[in-house]
């Protein structure tokens, strides 16, 4: 915690508050060594003022706090700490070890977390994961060294409290270390726990409408959450896109409703005769009290049958979705009354089956390993002192 901007002076200051005015310098004294930046400052004015013994200190505590680091990362952590053991350092092994498979934890409890109750799920239960990982490690050192156990991580906090419960820094430590395990759980849920649910959801879509489908479906959501970005559309304007696939050639036509085409200026209104569908379907029976060309349908058809007009509706299959303004997302949407009338034109429609149902937004390898990534490093910052852990006092 000592080398996190912030953190480090909220707890120097509680420190100072309760009375340790000795600990509260050390805080301070731990970050000029082991912030990244201000680390390097300290130690070039160090150099600049003759004191060449104390810049290279500096510099020698930085890396050590960088190795801790290291050790925090998965399967990195673990192999580093086998390296130690090969090598006869079983301290280094041991904290290499230790500070992986906490955060191993932490990951493990946001993923979980997310799948169960979504982002807020993540941080509790990565925050949770973490904790339980640092039982089982204390738990273990018992077993192996006894009396001489050392307590770990946040079970190390909390008998540091237990024994010094005037000292404020200690809870400062625990609090920040919770919230910072909290916001790697966080990471690592919109990472992989958002990629695991889009697998999840996608084999669900595609054991009911195809897999083609399901991913005509997806790439329909895609589309229409990167126009929202892109565009500034009101929530009082209902949105429907549909992407019609030739079968035959593999190409997609896209449509969408009238209100839409006029946000995004869209120059085909569909407002210059009868569409390619009310041509095909002259008899269709308008149920709804609107004009049938408004729907993004008729837009989508439009591109189709004007590029193949001899193309049979065997050969077609079209799918919608609309934006939902409570879930700010888009869902799967049933054709409207006035559509339907137009069926023997419009070949296979899957999306009638899942009216309502939430699209699933994908997630890329890239995205996934970059919100972990950022959930690990976060993390990593509370790990940059793993040689204070001597001071404490042993079971």
């Amino acid at each position: 915690m000592d080398a996190i901007p912030v953190f480090s002076q909220l707890k120097s200051f509680v420190q100072w508050a309760s009375g340790d005015s000795k600990g509260a310098e050390e805080t301070q004294t731990n970050f000029l060594k082991l912030c990244p930046v201000v680390s390097q400052g300290r130690s070039a004015v160090q150099a600049i003022m003759g004191d060449e013994k104390g810049a290279r200190e500096t510099q020698i505590e930085f890396l050590k706090g960088v190795n801790g680091m290291v050790d925090s990362v998965p399967v990195v952590g673990h192999v580093k700490g086998t390296v130690h053991y090969i090598c006869g350092d079983k301290e280094g092994g041991d904290n290499a070890m230790k500070a992986a498979s906490h955060t191993t934890g932490v990951i493990g409890g946001g993923v979980g977390g997310f799948l169960i109750g979504g982002p807020v799920g993540a941080a509790v239960l990565g925050a949770a994961g973490g904790a339980l990982m640092d039982e089982v490690i204390t738990i273990g050192e018992i077993a192996v060294n006894g009396e001489k156990a050392k307590p770990y991580g946040f079970v190390d906090n909390v008998v540091r409290i237990v024994e010094n419960p005037k000292n404020g820094g200690n809870y400062v430590d625990l609090i920040g270390a919770t919230v910072l395990d909290g916001a790697a759980g966080y990471g690592a849920g919109q990472g992989i726990g958002k990629g695991i649910e889009y697998k999840l959801d996608k084999r669900r879509l595609a054991k009911t409408v195809g897999k083609d489908a399901a991913k005509q479906i997806i790439d329909a959501g895609d589309t229409m959450r990167d126009i929202h970005s892109k565009n500034n559309i009101k929530t009082n304007k209902p949105h429907v896109l549909t992407k019609v696939k030739d079968l035959e050639t593999g190409k997609t036509f896209e449509g969408h409703n009238k209100q839409i085409r006029q946000a995004i200026k869209n120059k085909n209104h569909m407002t210059n005769g009868p569409s390619e569908l009310q041509k095909r379907v002259p008899d269709a029976s308008k149920v709804m009290n609107r004009n049938p060309t408004a729907c993004a349908e008729h837009q989508a058809y439009n591109g189709l049958y004007a590029e193949r007009p001899d193309a049979s509706p065997h050969e077609i299959r079209g799918v919608s979705v609309k934006m939902d303004r409570k879930l700010k997302r888009p869902v799967i949407t049933e054709r409207c009354s006035n559509c339907k009338a137009f069926s023997p034109a419009m070949g296979s429609v899957p999306t009638d089956l899942l009216h309502e149902t939430a699209v699933p937004i994908r997630v890329s390898f890239g995205e996934a390993s970059l919100m972990t990534a950022a959930g690990v490093g976060v993390h990593a910052l509370t790990k940059e002192l793993p040689n204070l852990k001597s001071l404490h006092k042993t079971f």
